[in-house]
């Protein structure tokens, strides 16, 4: 095609809204040279390609977000990201064109595409991944609607936004909504969801310059996953408030972890890609702040909104009935006929829907190969559907990890034609001596292997890379079979899977939550490791659990087990003082720390404390230690005594914070109430058992 040619398609495009893919297969060279006659004035140009056109790589594709190009061009040849892929898609507006540059397709699945290195431990093992994400994406390009380059029919008028028409008919009715939680009343959030592309964050931006310009003094706070998300939000309230972005007063981001533990308190509460938070964070945001409003995103390539509609609603449905949802359905930057957008929701796995399956009678388990489900788009769908809803963070790079990742096996829990649950176990171990020898060292860090990395980097267990491990990545049932028993018959399966494979240890590491950790215990994983740092996305430690497979292993395992609960007390009174006691008593499971029990000189002491009037900073080495010895007396407590017990006894809490967790009227409470408790537990137990 001409450049007259291509001027005159892109005319009638933007005419009617709509965008278009053109697929440009062969050598690079030739693909970028042919690229030329389709290039308009804004282009994007991802992977290698001239210098005048300011080519970016995959991985600084986010930098792009909140722009606006004519043309997209992704060079495949450079590898094909699919997050990079989704989220500049979002980019292109109508009468734009998407070039795609690929090697013929019959020969793309087996090019060495750069991407497929992420998706291995090792650099020089690519080859071995997979081609079966690359195969269904030749196969999905053929012949659809979005690739034909002839003008387009009349879909009826598109108006796009501009002077005079500054916001959509969804956003124009959701702008008052936004002001109705701040003014309305209490403790009725508003929950905004759209797909990618329907002005959401500019919407948000608009509403709080709104209001900043209404009431200067209104202080609103702005949370997401990371501050890169909230820039078009940002961007847009400078505009409307005519001020630059670092002048901006009385908006202001707050990572989700900062605003869940601190003591801030905004007049109002914007969470911006809410999907892509995990629920307990977004619950302790709708416990402590009354006016919120929720924006997220259906399909994105950051996070899918299908589980937070399911989880998290059924919360709002019980704290806060009152609250409102609005969708914003109308695309901004296209029209609602535009091909592209259900194309590349195809290609990316964004369009999953999966139905709640029958009650199960006689759950079947099997091992699937990966090349069989990427040539099953229906089973696809529900494979990767499920694993949507079941986590926050499920991206399209997930979808190509999942049909391509050498080291993954995919097990599926099915009845009849309908799938229960899913896991997702990477192979791991085996690391060749001397690479351990130096991820022991902390002189490497290589991808992958991340039970025995941790275990050797972070708890120094010098033989850890010796072993196998099948770890647990994702475990899955369809949330409306939750607490049937399904989660652990699977996880059952894959045990006597992979100790009929003779491998070493079945383990897991995820984001710790009071809610999950029992889970595991119940299959009798062990925690052996807790994260020093909370994830800043989930506001939680990452845990480390293993299972020896082999009878060989135990006594190692309890050694390693006995180290982490040695570790732990000085732990808790340093990195991890703000850990939840509730997890702290999970990860101790009534297990006692060897060789800290209190002497007799500690049994007077704790006496002392108890029933007399010693202070408790000269009791509190005693206490430790009895505690350590005793860690059996926490379970049958309630949750608040545990709390007591180990946020004074080993986190040494603020007693100002500890009386204000509690309830209690400080200091002096606290004491009194600790004094109580431990007589109680000496005069059933003994002091040192």
């Amino acid at each position: 095609m001409n450049p007259v040619d291509a001027s005159a398609l892109r005319h009638s495009l933007a005419r009617c809204g709509e965008r278009r893919l053109v697929w440009l297969e062969g050598g690079e060279a030739d693909c970028i040279a042919r690229a030329e006659p389709w290039l308009g004035e804004a282009v994007f140009w991802l992977g290698e390609g001239p210098a005048r056109h300011d080519p970016m790589p995959a991985a600084k594709a986010l930098q792009r977000l909140g722009q606006e190009c004519d043309t997209l061009v992704f060079n495949a040849f450079s590898g094909f990201h699919p997050d990079a892929f989704g989220a500049l898609a979002g980019t292109l507006r109508a009468g734009g064109l998407l070039l795609l540059l690929t090697p013929p397709r019959e020969s793309w699945p087996t090019f060495p595409d750069p991407d497929r290195v992420r998706l291995v431990a090792q650099s020089e093992d690519a080859s071995k991944a997979g081609h079966g994400f690359i195969a269904r994406l030749v196969r999905l390009l053929a012949g659809d609607p979005a690739t034909l380059l002839s003008p387009p029919g009349e879909n009826g008028h598109w108006r796009p936004l501009g002077p005079g028409h500054l916001l959509s008919e969804d956003q124009a009715c959701a702008l008052p909504a936004i002001h109705r939680v701040l003014h309305g009343h209490r403790r009725r959030p508003l929950v905004l969801s759209a797909d990618r592309g329907r002005g959401k964050s500019t919407l948000l931006g608009l509403a709080a310059a709104d209001l900043l310009r209404q009431h200067p003094n209104l202080k609103i706070a702005v949370t997401a996953p990371s501050q890169g998300t909230v820039a078009t939000l940002f961007a847009h309230a400078a505009a409307g408030l005519d001020t630059s972005e670092g002048r901006l007063e009385g908006l202001e981001y707050v990572s989700p972890d900062r605003l869940v533990q601190g003591d801030l308190q905004p007049d109002l509460l914007m969470v911006d890609e809410a999907a892509a938070i995990p629920t307990p964070l977004l619950e302790a945001m709708l416990a402590r702040h009354s006016r919120i409003v929720f924006a997220t995103t259906e399909h994105g390539y950051e996070g899918t909104g299908r589980g937070f509609h399911l989880r998290f609603k059924r919360t709002l449905d019980k704290q806060t009935p009152g609250w409102q949802e609005l969708h914003l359905s109308e695309p901004i930057r296209w029209s609602r006929y535009d091909p592209l957008e259900p194309l590349v929701f195809r290609l990316l796995g964004l369009d999953t829907d999966v139905s709640p399956p029958p009650q199960p009678i006689a759950p079947a388990w099997r091992l699937l190969e990966q090349d069989r489900l990427a040539e099953d788009d229906e089973l696809l769908g529900q494979v990767f559907g499920l694993l949507v809803l079941a986590h926050y963070q499920t991206s399209p790079s997930d979808l190509r990890y999942l049909l391509e990742s050498p080291d993954l096996d995919i097990h599926l829990l099915e009845q009849d034609q309908h799938l229960l649950g899913v896991a997702l176990v990477v192979r791991e171990g085996k690391i060749d001596p001397v690479l351990a020898q130096d991820i022991w060292a902390g002189r490497r860090r290589p991808r992958g292997h991340l039970l025995p990395q941790s275990l050797l980097a972070h708890s120094g267990f010098m033989t850890a890379g010796e072993r196998s491990y099948a770890r647990v990545m994702r475990i899955a049932i369809h949330p409306s079979l939750h607490r049937h028993g399904l989660g652990s018959m699977l996880l059952g399966k894959l045990e006597a899977h992979y100790w009929a494979l003779g491998f070493d240890y079945l383990g897991s590491a995820f984001s710790a939550s009071a809610d999950l950790l029992p889970f595991w215990h119940k299959a009798g994983l062990k925690t052996l490791r807790i994260g020093l740092q909370r994830d800043a996305a989930s506001g939680c430690h990452a845990a480390l659990l293993l299972k020896a497979l082999k009878t060989q292993w135990e006594p190692e395992l309890a050694q390693w087990r006995q180290r982490f609960l040695h570790q732990l007390p000085t732990l808790l009174a340093g990195e991890l003082k703000m850990l939840e006691a509730e997890i702290v008593w999970q990860c101790l499971q009534g297990e006692p720390i060897r060789g800290l029990a209190p002497d007799e000189l500690d049994r007077l002491e704790l006496e002392c404390f108890a029933y007399h009037h010693k202070p408790f900073e000269l009791c509190q080495s005693s206490l430790q230690r009895w505690l350590a010895s005793q860690t059996a007396v926490l379970d049958a407590l309630a949750s608040d005594e545990r709390r007591l017990l180990i946020g004074s006894i080993w986190q040494y809490a603020p007693w100002t914070d500890l009386a204000r967790a509690l309830g209690l009227a400080g200091k002096p409470a606290i004491i009194k109430a600790l004094r109580s408790l431990l007589a109680r537990l000496l005069e059933k137990d003994g002091p040192t058992g």
